[in-house]
């Protein structure tokens, strides 16, 4: 769930908050507790208890990244330049040319990594994608490769479950893969028709694959896993006027999916087979007056109906807001924030200065 990879934000203004200062718009009688983390007070990530994994959430700021401990609110944290993936293990620092790869244990502890790739955490899967995009490799915590894969053509999207894989190509090419390499789903590229794959989406139990294919009219082809393999259910056409790549995530409850294109959001519903643009003015208007253009990124599900989104303005590259949508109506935002994290019960959102964390709130 991380801007990163897109560059959506060149820079961050500093926003001067107190401490205690609630930033969302969420009524105080839905949630338990809400609580501010400070970076100028969190500790630093080397004292770390090498034993806390159920209840730390990673996180990926702008200049730090660490972890959020749920149970003590307490935030360890590391600085870092350039990019980085980060999962309940460690992380990767890399730059926008996959270069300079450092890899990490969770204390701060670094190990060698020789590769030209991009890293790419979800679900517990290590990937990287190698820089010419016509490949990926699976590694483990310490960088070993379990397993590689090559395409005839670059990768333009990938998403993953906690069981699966998924990779699209430039040629309209699906691979699914389980945990050892195996390729469950194997859709060749049509000769007939360019059918670029724009996105796709896993849902998180692996019952449900949606994917965006195609130029004029784009198609959304909705998939389930029967039998031990994905099959098709249904296509439907998006008569949408874009170019961009798009970012996607279905929520946690399998009801709909939530599709961006740059400027372009929409909610698509899975089981009733129908789409809808979200308009700006339904998800709180522009970031100001004077602000015209935005930019949407999908950061992901949540939990239950519930999808992060983060919203960003090409005029002021240094303002963004993160928005929590619940079956595509807007119940949340969060001002100034730069990313989102989730775990049961738990919402956290990432600012230039702390982590601020919602406890007990259920949509």
């Amino acid at each position: 769930m991380r801007r990163r990879y897109y560059g959506l934000i060149l820079g961050i203004a500093a926003i001067v908050f107190s401490l205690f200062s609630v930033r969302s718009t969420l009524p105080e009688k839905e949630i338990t507790s809400i609580d501010f983390l400070a970076f100028s007070e969190a500790l630093n990530l080397s004292i770390m208890p090498m034993n806390k994994s159920d209840k730390i959430l990673p996180f990926v700021g702008d200049s730090l990244l660490g972890y959020a401990d749920l149970a003590e609110n307490k935030l360890y944290v590391h600085p870092f330049k350039g990019r980085a993936a980060i999962d309940k293990a460690g992380w990767i620092t890399y730059d926008r040319l996959a270069t300079n790869l450092q890899l990490y244990e969770k204390n701060g502890r670094e190990q060698p990594l020789q590769a030209y790739a991009y890293p790419w955490f979800k679900a517990s899967w290590r990937v990287l994608l190698r820089a010419d995009q016509m490949g990926i490799a699976l590694i483990d915590k310490t960088g070993f490769i379990l397993w590689e894969k090559e395409f005839q053509m670059p990768v333009t999207a990938i998403d993953a479950s906690s069981s699966f894989l998924a990779i699209g190509t430039l040629d309209g090419s699906i691979s699914v893969f389980d945990r050892n390499g195996w390729a469950i789903l194997s859709i060749q590229a049509s000769l007939q028709e360019s059918q670029t794959i724009y996105g796709l989406a896993l849902s998180g139990d692996s019952k449900y694959l949606i994917i965006l294919r195609g130029i004029s009219p784009k198609k959304i082809e909705t998939y389930r896993f029967e039998d031990n393999s994905f099959v098709k259910l249904f296509e439907s056409s998006l008569i949408v006027n874009t170019t961009f790549q798009a970012t996607m995530a279905i929520a946690q409850d399998n009801s709909h999916a939530i599709i961006s294109f740059g400027d372009l959001l929409i909610y698509y519903n899975i089981k009733n087979k129908y789409y809808r643009i979200l308009e700006a003015e339904m998800l709180g208007g522009d970031l100001s007056e004077n602000q015209t253009d935005v930019r949407y990124f999908v950061l992901g599900s949540l939990g239950d109906s519930l999808v992060a989104i983060l919203r960003s303005s090409l005029e002021d590259t240094a303002s963004s807001d993160v928005l929590i949508l619940n079956h595509g109506l807007l119940v949340h935002t969060a001002h100034g924030a730069l990313g989102a994290i989730g775990e049961e019960e738990v919402i956290g959102f990432v600012y230039k200065d702390g982590v601020e964390l919602l406890k007990g709130w259920q949509p």
